[in-house]
């Protein structure tokens, strides 16, 4: 057996499922014994990229990392460089052939396969525990409990690189979160490119549901999770979702267990309806109305958030005006607004990309401008507020930074002489005293 020590160093790209297959890759390496995480990149003996596929961008980026990396190889010829995510799925032979010194490329399909590549490339014994373990000692931490997308979005590149939709095993769900809490985890994030659809794969008699004949749906996990620890103080959330996928039962058991996070994030993309077909969202504009038109009527204190694409093929100022309007009319706590670009292998990259590249500039700056506008007039209410807070970091000796239950960003800055007892992974009451950019204020004296 091999008894030789890696330092590992990581870098991630892209989305929060990125962020929890690099712990999980992580947390199989540690787990043998022979690895320990390094934050030196100099330092390390193997180097762990995770890419993303999303946009050119991110690919751009992760292939200028990887790049300054042959310096390394060349005066450190056992050091071990491993690329994984999207872009290692899409582009496996184009990356083999630009970087011939990358040691392991493997994409989100072959990732049941990574225990017996990492056992062979080390010679060592590598568990097959698909539990990701908190190695970092974070406060909030992603658990996956579905991979891949049957949405088929004609922009997206998801279903091609990670596949169509699998769901995590209920028992094991509820077996790494309960790991989790047990290290101190106050905040459990469920991801999945569309959580909402998720169904138990086999259903176990042993667990407390009504649904005994039937699989298991996403608001019954969250129910189940809420009611895991009862007595233990901690937060629940979720993401990502889809318009046409969230149902008056997901609402339901938002608004009766007080731990699940007062916040969605629900992409809109155009304001369009022929966009939006061409797109293949599968809901039009006045469905999506109706839907947060049903969540607010349910939780009124609830925020909001949402994704958007100026300048998709096709779109006329009719259509982006269509988008303008309705972001006034719902009025959204933020957004992420987005130029699209064509990714090769979708639908979309067979529609002329005729939407000229000044006038995407043009109207990404003026939709980011309004929901910028907006949201800073949501966070206005807040002052004069007392919120309870999760706090996740410190940024230095007399500021922290933490969350609400509604997943506003508060930082909360207190005086040399303070008697506060304010610790990271604390739960806090504190006055919102003023706003600034995205950022609520707390000064504590």
């Amino acid at each position: 057996m091999n008894t030789q020590h890696y330092k590992i160093y990581l870098q991630t790209f892209g989305c929060q499922m990125n962020v929890a297959d690099s712990e999980y890759v992580a947390s199989l390496l540690i787990t043998s014994g022979n690895f320990q995480i390094t934050n030196q990149l100099n330092k390390a003996d193997v180097i762990i990229i995770n890419t993303c596929s999303v946009r050119q961008h991110a690919e751009d980026r992760a292939s200028s990392f990887i790049g300054r990396l042959k310096k390394l190889k060349i005066k450190n010829k056992d050091l071990k460089i491993i690329v994984l995510g999207c872009f290692a799925q899409r582009a496996k032979f184009e990356l083999q052939k630009k970087f011939p010194f990358i040691d392991i490329i493997a994409g989100p399909l072959e990732y049941e396969y990574l225990p017996e590549i990492l056992q062979n490339t080390f010679s060592i014994n590598i568990s097959k525990n698909s539990q990701h373990l908190n190695l970092f000692n974070k406060v909030s931490v992603f658990v996956p409990i579905m991979t891949g997308c049957n949405n088929f979005c004609s922009y997206c590149i998801v279903p091609y690189v990670r596949g169509t939709e699998k769901y995590r095993n209920i028992k094991e769900i509820l077996s790494e979160i309960k790991v989790l809490l047990d290290k101190g985890v106050k905040e459990i994030i469920l991801i999945g490119q569309n959580v909402n659809s998720y169904k138990s794969p086999n259903l176990d008699h042993e667990l407390t549901t009504e649904a005994t004949n039937q699989n298991i749906n996403f608001a019954q996990l969250l129910e189940m999770i809420v009611n895991l620890y009862s007595s233990y103080k901690f937060w629940i959330r979720f993401l990502t979702n889809h318009p046409k996928d969230i149902s008056y039962d997901i609402i339901k058991v938002i608004k009766d267990y007080s731990n699940i996070s007062r916040h969605i994030h629900l992409p809109l993309q155009s304001g369009s309806n022929r966009i939006l077909q061409l797109m293949n969202r599968n809901y039009t504009v006045e469905k999506y109305k109706e839907i947060i038109q049903m969540i607010r009527q349910e939780i009124p204190e609830i925020s909001i958030t949402t994704d958007l694409i100026v300048g998709f093929p096709t779109e006329k100022e009719e259509d982006f005006e269509s988008t303008l309007q309705i972001v006034k009319e719902l009025q959204f706590d933020s957004a992420f607004v987005f130029k699209y670009s064509p990714r090769k292998g979708t639908k979309a990259a067979e529609l002329l990309d005729n939407v000229p590249k000044e006038v995407k500039e043009k109207r990404h700056f003026k939709l980011l401008k309004l929901c910028e506008e907006i949201s800073y007039k949501k966070n206005l209410k807040y002052i004069g507020t007392t919120q309870e807070v999760l706090i996740e970091l410190q940024k230095d000796k007399n500021t922290f930074i933490g969350k609400n239950i509604t997943n506003k960003t508060i930082q909360i800055t207190i005086n040399d002489n303070s008697k506060s007892n304010i610790n990271i992974g604390k739960f806090i009451t504190t006055k919102i005293c003023d706003i600034k950019n995205h950022l609520l204020i707390s000064k504590l004296s």
